[in-house]
């Protein structure tokens, strides 16, 4: 966790890799808590990651997110900031 090129989306593998947890995020839907795990997590920000790949975004691209507070909003800032786009 102390390398220079450490980035922000690096948290979710160290987690990951040191402490997963069953309720990584949280947020609540229709008054019911809704919660995902550290390998689901990281499992949705890759498949969203690769996602906005094959739509033909390029890395350096800018992608604006709009969300209420929920925890996919965080899923979609990973998602963008491993795929080299700017958020």
């Amino acid at each position: 966790m102390n390398s220079p090129n450490f980035r922000l989306f690096d948290f979710i593998y160290h987690q990951d890799n040191h402490l997963p947890l069953e309720d990584s995020l949280s947020s609540k839907e229709n008054g019911e808590w809704k919660k995902i795990s550290t390998q689901e997590y990281i499992l949705l920000a890759k498949k969203l990651s690769i996602g906005l790949l094959n739509l033909g975004l390029d890395k350096g691209d800018r992608i604006g997110i709009i969300s209420n507070n929920r925890y996919e909003w965080n899923i979609v800032d990973i998602a963008v900031q491993q795929a080299g786009f700017i958020g």
